[in-house]
């Protein structure tokens, strides 16, 4: 697994929760993002570097003290790092806590991401790339 990725990607969740904001300069001129399922009505693919920010915002927009944890990482077979996030919130309005653990599935071309894979469960992302639990 390339270090250097997965450091700026950890680098890149640290800077959204702290700012909201996304370094992009990691991500493609290409990069493509899919959301594998309903996650707040966002399901869909997403193109060009700033969909990742795009996305994290509109979530921002759902929740209070929304926050992305890293808690693992694992390259799979074919190169692509499997990042499992801890996510947590609270929904504005409803105040409902949400407090998951979801999966990221991450495919870079050299030092750029080019497509990020969204997963409501890590099994689910596990899979993807032909591993389980």
């Amino acid at each position: 697994m390339s270090q250097e990725n997965l450091d700026r990607l950890r680098a890149g969740l640290d800077e959204f929760n702290r700012t909201g904001e996304i370094d992009t300069r990691f991500l493609a001129s290409d990069f493509e993002m899919h959301q594998a399922s309903s996650i707040v009505d966002s399901a869909g693919v997403f193109h060009g570097p700033n969909a990742l920010g795009e996305s994290l915002r509109e979530l921002q927009e759902s929740f209070h003290g929304l926050s992305f944890q890293v808690e693992k990482s694992i390259e799979a077979p074919g190169g692509e790092i499997v990042v499992f996030i801890h996510v947590r919130g609270r929904g504005l309005g409803s105040e409902v806590e949400v407090d998951n653990d979801i999966g990221w599935v991450w495919t870079f071309r050299g030092k750029q991401a080019v497509r990020l894979v969204v997963y409501e469960e890590q099994a689910a992302a596990l899979e993807a790339v032909g591993l389980s639990e």
